[in-house]
């Protein structure tokens, strides 16, 4: 404003009420103008389409088809016991008699405990040196492959 209290239409200065708007795109429909405001059309929403016509046999089951008949193979280890054992050895697939390592358990460590306590402490080695108090485990001589564990 200047000082005389009259805006800039006074100093001779006019301004559109709006921004110009440019023209529309190719086959693009100009907004309606409205009086001194553009307002925003209200949006037209279309109905979906209906739905499709009702089928008789849309509720039958289909007959059930032939699954794949799918093959598991489970593979268990083999029963073994305090003694080498023969068989078909999993690994290789020889047939060997396995070879024993011997080790030391809780049992084991237990026997020795219960010597010294109970009966004579100068005797508690003995669990120690007998192979019935200890874990058999059985290797594949010819590949070395584990086969098994008797815990005896």
């Amino acid at each position: 404003m200047n000082s005389g209290g009259k805006g800039a239409e006074a100093e001779g200065l006019t301004q559109p009420p709006y921004p110009p708007q440019s023209a529309p795109y190719p086959g693009q429909v100009p907004p309606p103008m409205a009086s001194g405001y553009p307002h925003p059309q209200p949006p037209n929403y279309a109905h979906p389409a209906p739905p499709p016509p009702y089928d008789a046999n849309s509720n039958v089951i289909p007959p059930p088809q032939a699954a794949p008949t799918t093959y598991v193979q489970v593979v268990t280890r083999p029963q073994v016991g305090p003694d080498p054992a023969s068989m078909v050895c999993p690994s290789c697939t020889k047939h060997v008699v396995t070879r024993l390592d011997y080790e030391t358990s809780t049992k084991t460590h237990i026997a020795a405990g219960l010597l010294c306590l109970f009966i004579c402490w100068p005797c508690f080695w003995i669990p120690y040196v007998i192979d019935s108090c200890k874990n058999a485990n059985h290797y594949c001589p010819n590949c070395g492959a584990y086969i098994g564990t008797y815990r005896g």
